[in-house]
């Protein structure tokens, strides 16, 4: 589900970004309304089954561009250099490696994917902000096609306090841009920049994190793009409203 309110279009057209890269003749474009990747106009998402980009994308043939969301996730960036065909480390295709998207738990080990989100994570930064770090990954990562020169390192994230903001219907409510409290928290509603997660690290939670977000949405008139054990709203103030955490100052 996409939210189609009018407040919703609204802050799209307020917010949105674009920018390019370019690989040889090859076209990378980084989209902030986007929130998986595009090719050729049809659009690839993660969704609740658990199906991944980088398997919903395997059969495309190579592309001159290929538009993806404004992050670093490499969810939609390394599918995105795939079907550009440009080269990168095959770490990024070890199967745990690309199932971490979906489970989170990966992170409880060090790991190289630790490593790079140490030096190039896009997490909790406005929009405004993620341009250089987008340039500096995608850069990184087409000069290093053979090996990643990374060590196994823990999330840097994981080793900071998390920010409680408060509880809604039991369940805590945290600031995403502190901490790792998605992998920390069994079940928990996470404000970023933009968005506000409703997600859990296991399994046997996913059922509740839907629930939670239809009690919401029933709330607020809200719509919700929903994954794999998360989902997601746009930060919108009537939500905020009904998490008790709004005030003039957001």
């Amino acid at each position: 589900m996409v939210v189609k309110t009018q407040e919703a279009a609204r802050w799209a057209v307020q917010f949105s970004m674009r920018f390019d890269i370019y690989l040889g003749t090859k076209l990378l474009t980084f989209d902030s309304d986007l929130h998986g990747l595009r090719v050729g106009g049809v659009e690839y998402l993660a969704g609740q089954d658990g199906a991944l980009i980088y398997d919903k994308t395997r059969a495309l043939l190579h592309a001159n561009q290929v538009e993806l969301q404004m992050s670093t996730n490499t969810s939609a960036l390394i599918p995105a250099l795939r079907i550009l065909g440009e080269a990168y480390a095959p770490y990024f295709d070890e199967r745990p490696v690309v199932e971490s998207q979906n489970n989170i738990a990966f992170y409880w080990k060090p790991s190289q994917l630790a490593a790079f989100y140490n030096r190039y994570s896009t997490d909790g930064l406005d929009y405004a902000q993620r341009e250089p770090v987008i340039r500096q990954a995608v850069a990184f990562i087409v000069a290093h096609p053979q090996t990643l020169p990374l060590p196994k390192e823990p999330l840097t994230r994981m080793s900071e306090p998390s920010k409680l903001l408060g509880f809604y219907e039991g369940f805590p409510i945290f600031d995403g841009a502190t901490g790792f409290a998605r992998l920390q928290s069994r079940l928990g509603i996470h404000m970023d920049t933009e968005t506000v997660m409703i997600s859990t690290p296991l399994d046997q939670y996913e059922a509740d994190v839907y629930e939670l977000a239809e009690l919401l949405a029933q709330k607020t008139g809200l719509d919700y793009s929903k994954k794999k054990n998360r989902v997601l709203f746009l930060k919108e103030e009537k939500l905020l409203k009904a998490l008790g955490i709004w005030t003039r100052s957001e």
